[in-house]
């Protein structure tokens, strides 16, 4: 069985769930496609987690012993406050690509709300929202030397 906590595994999820996330908005299925975005992103925090810390698997990191489990597991900003130096990157941001990218994600991706819904979702949401994952997706593969 699949250890899900393994750094190579939650970067390899973060790449099939966005690609999945993509798929998804092209079917219209909007609600579906920003589920799985967030999923990436936080599927990559914790990968980027892993990297930082030297870890091979997220339960060996200080993140996950200091208490971070449950739904704390799935909080984004909780997972990006475990990493200081990317979120201060993010909040100095002077282009504001990043910036805006992580307030889009972190206001729209409400996992239980958007798991349970039985909601279409919108397109334009939707878009913009793909869109910001793109661009973090990307900022946090290239942080720890991946493409």
């Amino acid at each position: 069985m699949t250890d899900t906590y393994d750094r190579r595994v939650q970067l390899g999820a973060s790449r099939r769930r966005l690609e999945d996330a993509q798929a998804l908005d092209s079917q219209k299925r909007w609600a579906g496609a920003v589920y799985l975005g967030g999923y990436a992103i936080e599927c990559s925090l914790k990968s980027l987690i892993c990297y930082n810390e030297g870890k091979n698997n997220f339960k060996d990191t200080a993140t996950f012993k200091k208490g971070m489990q449950g739904a704390d597991l799935h909080n984004l900003a909780k997972l990006l406050e475990a990493l200081p130096s990317l979120e201060r990157f993010i909040q100095l941001d002077r282009t504001n690509t990043y910036k805006q990218a992580w307030n889009t994600v972190s206001f729209l991706w409400r996992n239980d709300e958007l798991r349970y819904s039985d909601k279409q979702g919108d397109e334009k949401e939707s878009r913009r929202f793909i869109e910001a994952v793109q661009i973090l997706h990307r900022l946090l593969l290239e942080k720890q030397g991946e493409t």
